[in-house]
């Protein structure tokens, strides 16, 4: 599963009313990781072996890179010393289970930054295990397990090339090139990011597409880059979105 980066919960089937019944952790392959987790496949886990087994119901998933993703992970495991969090009140009520205290944390985090503007989705995969949680408007939430991003099927269009940017009008070079999903009309990564942007925000979350009109999310139009781009070499991914906003903005 290509350039997926996620933050998942755990769930005790036998052990669910604590905190200690549950279990954050971080992965790129989560399929794989349950089955750690529940012993069926060697490598790690060894810290959720005695509340084994386990049910994944939640990750939240499309994170920039393995070290965000990461920094969200040790947040949600550690709310009570995190700098963004630590002045909030962690004690679990009486009326909360596991899960319920969990997704209380969750949701909080969602809504404060820096990890409100990053274009997340929460995704369910236990129906059963679902509750209420709000996340920005920006964040979908799905239900259902999470697809293998390698066998979705992505537009044959090369995004970028022999083509100029809608917002200036010169040529885009498909490294620093950003087109909307639904009719692909291409702009320079930097020149839509500076039109959308607001000016308290390092990055833009969502926007109007400037040739066909349609709303737009910042982060599906990097996912969709992502997985046009996916049978690109190493390479040629030299240049990330997130490196060229930072240079230029």
């Amino acid at each position: 599963m290509s350039n997926f980066h996620g933050v998942y919960l755990l769930c005790s089937i036998e052990n669910n009313k604590s905190v200690r019944g549950t279990y954050i952790g971080y992965t790129v392959l989560p399929g794989r990781r349950i089955l750690q987790h529940n012993r069926f496949k060697k490598g790690g886990a060894h810290k959720t072996a005695k509340y084994a087994p386990w049910d994944m119901i939640l990750c939240v998933h499309n994170f920039p890179n393995r070290t965000a993703g990461l920094r969200f992970e040790w947040a949600w495991q550690n709310p009570k010393i995190s700098v963004r969090l630590k002045m909030y009140d962690w004690q679990k009520k009486k009326t909360e289970n596991g899960v319920q205290y969990q997704i209380r944390v969750l949701e909080r985090m969602l809504n404060t930054a820096p990890w409100n503007k990053l274009p997340l989705t929460v995704q369910w995969l236990r129906s059963e295990y679902k509750l209420p949680l709000v996340p920005p408007l920006h964040m979908p939430i799905a239900l259902g397990p999470i697809e293998d991003q390698s066998e979705m099927e992505w537009p044959d269009k090369a995004e970028g090339t022999g083509t100029v940017c809608l917002v200036c009008g010169l040529t885009v070079i498909k490294d620093t090139s950003i087109c909307c999903v639904q009719n692909q009309c291409t702009f320079h990564l930097i020149c839509l990011a500076e039109k959308w942007v607001s000016s308290t925000d390092i990055l833009p979350v969502s926007g109007i597409c400037p040739q066909c009109h349609s709303p737009q999310l910042w982060g599906e139009m990097v996912r969709y880059k992502s997985k046009a781009n996916k049978q690109t070499s190493a390479d040629d991914q030299k240049i990330h979105w997130t490196d060229t906003l930072s240079q230029q903005l």
